[in-house]
């Protein structure tokens, strides 16, 4: 049976073996919380202060390369985002971590590493989705940003391909699913491209919000020579679709923040990020930042 059919029946059949699943995975978790001084030179401060603190916190991670030839996705050797995304988002159940499944980032659904898109096309296809697209700043490989685990998400290739490289806000037509025998299905997030934005489903607003914060805060000037070459990303409180560095909707990801809290998986994924390229994502392990930054921007 392939995954995409298995998949349906999960959600039809065995929806609570998911929810047990999941409470499986996250029983043995430790909590690996930031050591307590990772944040000291970040305390106390506000606006460009504290965007200014946290960036050098969070500068100079250890980037991996996209692709290799990797005949082993679990020996750590020749790790590359493949590889690295099968740690990271994991949905092993407890005591099988070498099952090869990975959570969809918009979808709650797994897929098995042998149906990642290496060029096929295929409706059960996921793709390594960059949830700050990568043709506004950093479209080649050796880019920083290109790599960098804390924006890279196993997505559906249907729903990666239609987010392209819009902006974020709310409203929209239904983003389709089209499944393994042929038959679409509403995914649950809404393409706008009269206001150039795409709305991510309910399970990944949150999540969407926080990766973005990051990237503002991760790459900012002083990042374009060598190693990191990459430009100063920030956001605006509005939508245009540019090959430019900046993204929006500013005062809609705050929304989307606020209404959707961090989850255990955000923790557990951000501890992962952590231990592969040593650097973490502040706005999952203080979440009153992101308005402490750009709060005022949108206190109207």
């Amino acid at each position: 049976m392939n995954t995409k059919t298995l998949v349906t029946l999960v959600h039809v059949v065995t929806a609570a073996f998911i929810a047990l699943s999941i409470t499986q995975m996250f029983i043995s978790v430790a909590n690996a919380d930031p050591t307590i001084d990772y944040y000291y030179d970040a305390l106390g401060l506000a606006g460009d202060d504290l965007k200014n603190a946290l960036h050098d916190i969070i500068d100079g991670h250890t980037p991996l390369p996209y692709t290799t030839r990797n005949n082993n996705f679990f020996d750590g050797k020749k790790m590359d985002v493949w590889e690295a995304l099968l740690h990271t988002d994991s949905a092993c159940p407890q005591g099988q971590p070498r099952c090869g499944y990975v959570w969809m980032l918009y979808l709650p659904e797994y897929r098995h590493i042998s149906d990642r898109n290496t060029g096929a096309g295929l409706p059960h296809n996921w793709d390594r989705e960059h949830v700050w697209p990568k043709s506004r700043g950093f479209k080649d490989e050796p880019q920083d940003g290109y790599t960098d685990l804390h924006h890279l998400r196993p997505a559906d290739r249907n729903i990666n391909g239609t987010h392209n490289n819009y902006g974020y806000d709310n409203g929209g037509v239904p983003v389709m699913d089209k499944l393994e025998d042929g038959s679409e299905v509403d995914s649950g997030a809404r393409i706008d491209r009269a206001n150039n934005s795409f709305e991510p489903t309910d399970q990944a607003k949150g999540q969407v919000a926080r990766m973005i914060f990051y990237m503002a805060v991760r790459y900012d000037i002083g990042d374009y020579n060598e190693p990191e070459e990459m430009p100063d990303l920030y956001l605006k409180d509005e939508n245009e679709r540019v090959k430019e560095p900046w993204i929006g909707d500013l005062c809609t990801l705050l929304e989307w923040h606020s209404n959707f809290p961090t989850n255990e998986f955000e923790r557990r994924r951000n501890n992962r990020v952590e231990e592969i390229q040593g650097n973490r994502n502040p706005f999952i392990d203080n979440p009153s930042w992101a308005d402490s930054i750009w709060g005022a921007q949108c206190s109207s």
